[in-house]
């Protein structure tokens, strides 16, 4: 399967059915408008975790189902994001979103060794973007949680990568190795990292999945860039995700996308479920889209 734009996402995650997500500080409007999208697609029943009385004032306020549910929780924003992360851990919710509250706040209670959620040794972020001139959705990561990975890390999150296109439906996804450069530098670990990986995919490590670089950020987009740079790899300019080498060449890039006009949507991936954790200003729409994400990952219900 590949998608080509949002819509489809969306279409995907329509067919898995109604899930329950619970929103870890939900006493914000945008957070709520992104909700109501979903809510009308058909995707979410919200459960709302926080100060009832504040959150009941703004489903009242902007005219929102009565019939969400809401969690009132006593305490601080850990305290609120431990009781959603407590929610999905005891199965009562399937999904879990970030709210009004501070990233590494809802993470701490993710990654509790007593209470968290089970999750892989690394956490990432993928970016999901849709770009006009480009035939089909692609993810970037990561631009959200690790900074400046490791040699042991990039071999996670492309991990992470291979599995999470692999809940989507992609029985094969393509994947680049962003680098400044096509060709391995002696004595520069950017380079020599992906040259490792590369092999390593060729070997089924990683499962599933077509894996290659170097490759600099037109090869991995543009046919006119491999036509010019005489490439013969099927990953260049047919990427179904990039994998950057440090969280500022991947958020920049995106972002890049973005404000050229594309479309954007963010998921963490390698806990036991898709985490949707956005910034504070993201728009009702990008809410949307990366809640149909997570719920197009999970799968179809039993």
């Amino acid at each position: 399967m590949i998608l080509r734009n949002f819509d489809e996402l969306i279409g995907v995650a329509k067919v898995r059915g109604r899930r329950r997500v619970a929103v870890a500080l939900a006493e914000d409007e945008l957070v709520l408008k992104g909700m109501k999208l979903a809510w009308d697609e058909e995707l979410v029943s919200p459960v709302l975790f926080g100060n009832e009385r504040r959150i009941s004032a703004l489903i009242k306020k902007l005219g929102l189902p009565e019939e969400w549910e809401i969690m009132h929780v006593d305490g601080d924003d850990a305290t609120v994001a431990m009781q959603a992360v407590q929610s999905v851990k005891r199965g009562e919710t399937e999904l879990l979103m970030k709210g009004q509250m501070h990233t590494a706040t809802l993470f701490s209670a993710v990654l509790n060794k007593k209470e968290g959620m089970e999750h892989a040794s690394i956490l990432s972020h993928i970016a999901f973007v849709e770009v006009p001139g480009y035939k089909k959705l692609f993810g970037t990561t990561d631009g959200g949680l690790n900074l400046a990975p490791s040699f042991d890390q990039k071999v996670k999150i492309v991990q992470n990568t291979v599995n999470a296109f692999h809940h989507l439906g992609y029985v094969s996804p393509k994947i680049g190795l962003l680098s400044y450069v096509e060709k391995v530098k002696a004595n520069d670990p950017e380079t020599g990292d992906w040259a490792k990986i590369t092999e390593m995919a060729k070997a089924g490590e990683f499962g599933e999945a077509t894996i290659d670089g170097p490759f600099g950020f037109d090869l991995c987009l543009s046919q006119e860039a491999k036509e010019i740079k005489n490439c013969k790899s099927e990953v260049a300019a047919d990427v179904d995700a990039i994998v950057a080498p440090n969280i500022t060449a991947c958020n920049a890039s995106t972002k890049a996308l973005v404000l050229r006009g594309g479309l954007g949507a963010g998921i963490v991936v390698g806990a036991a479920v898709p985490i949707v954790a956005l910034s504070r200003g993201d728009s009702p729409r990008t809410r949307l889209c990366s809640i149909a994400t997570g719920i197009a990952m999970l799968g179809h219900k039993d």
